[in-house]
């Protein structure tokens, strides 16, 4: 789902940057240029918006500590698995 939303979302934008490019006659290697960058810019931006939507994090219980593990579509058991290890990690930073 991340993957093709991603795609998507990041081809629009790119198409649309280079018409507007294209139509004020800019030399095609540097539509195509500022096409690639711009596809990859929003890929990555909304690939990583869907994983943090996605994420489950575990911190430690203990007031002032900022331990934390963040998981990306864990498993319960998993899940589970980390968050005990959150809840009793030996250093508290």
């Amino acid at each position: 789902m991340s993957l093709a939303a991603a795609v998507t979302v990041g081809g629009v934008v790119a198409a649309d940057y280079a018409w507007q490019l294209a139509a004020h006659h800019v030399p095609m290697l540097l539509i195509a240029g500022c096409a690639l960058a711009t596809y990859a810019t929003v890929h990555i931006t909304v690939r990583r918006a869907v994983d943090e939507l996605r994420a489950t994090t575990h911190r430690c219980a203990i007031p002032g500590c900022r331990f934390r593990i963040r998981l990306v579509n864990p498993d319960p058991g998993e899940s589970r698995r980390w968050q005990e290890v959150a809840a009793s990690h030996p250093a508290h930073v």
